[in-house]
């Protein structure tokens, strides 16, 4: 069961082929065949959203919803395989099957209203708004921190920072909630502050917020979530950031690229 789940909602970067029975020509198979290929293979209650094709020549795309949360699984045109994977675009990197599934379970205006409610604490009252999900404890947060540090300090950024501490963090529930109890911000965060004082406000945030995100299908971190709704998780480089912000580019970028 978890297995299952695991490869079609955590996106491994692993291709699997399920063989399915079928025979199609060169366009994408229908929505109700393709929904009866998933109820077959994977005996779950998931929903076809979509078919359509893909980046990959002889497969489609198909967008599904499991338990409130939308994925993408592929199937050949034919109608033989199903596969669960995570497609790359060699040229530049870019994964597109993460970006697609970003832009399937995009916020909501009123999920972003939501996001406001669970901030932990803002840094910055002008600038570029940006959420950030993070978990003290997680050596990639802090390199992503480190990343927007430079940005806050010239108010380039108006950061709002929500807690997501994984399970397996020893005391990072604890230092989340301290740090939203004693107002300790940014350098709480960055200094991985935590204290004895555990008030039901701070709790109450943090397994709230927890509950929200994992519903919208986030399980990575950290998470930087963008005011037209879209998300990536994973940590950001500071071009890419700076890029994706529609900030501009550092002096030092621009000196790179004109030599």
């Amino acid at each position: 069961m978890y297995i299952l789940r695991y490869l079609i909602l955590l996106f491994a970067p692993l291709f699997v082929l399920v063989q399915v029975q079928g025979s199609y020509g060169a366009s994408c198979p229908g929505k109700k065949i393709v929904q009866q290929y998933l109820k077959k293979t994977f005996r779950r209650d998931i929903s076809v959203i979509k078919v359509e094709p893909s980046p990959v020549p002889t497969f489609c795309e198909v967008q599904v919803n499991f338990r409130g949360q939308k994925s993408i699984l592929y199937i050949d045109q034919k109608g033989k395989f199903l596969a669960t994977a995570q497609i790359y675009r060699i040229s530049d990197g870019t994964n597109i099957t993460k970006e697609a599934i970003s832009k399937l379970n995009r916020f909501t205006d009123s999920e972003i209203k939501k996001l406001n409610e669970l901030t932990a604490f803002t840094v910055n009252s002008k600038g570029k708004l940006l959420y950030l999900v993070v978990d003290p404890e997680c050596p990639y947060c802090k390199r992503a921190e480190a990343i927007l540090a430079p940005l806050l300090k010239k108010r380039e950024i108006q950061l709002k920072v929500l807690f997501f501490p994984l399970s397996f963090h020893k005391g990072a529930r604890e230092e989340c909630i301290s740090i939203i109890c004693d107002n300790k911000g940014f350098e709480g965060l960055r200094g991985q502050y935590r204290s004895k004082n555990q008030c039901q406000k701070g709790r109450k945030k943090v397994e709230n917020t927890l509950r929200f995100l994992e519903h919208k299908g986030i399980r990575g971190i950290p998470t930087y979530i963008f005011t037209d709704g879209q998300y990536y998780s994973g940590v950001l480089g500071r071009e890419a950031l700076i890029k994706r912000l529609g900030l501009p580019a550092s002096k030092d970028v621009a000196v790179r690229k004109s030599k």
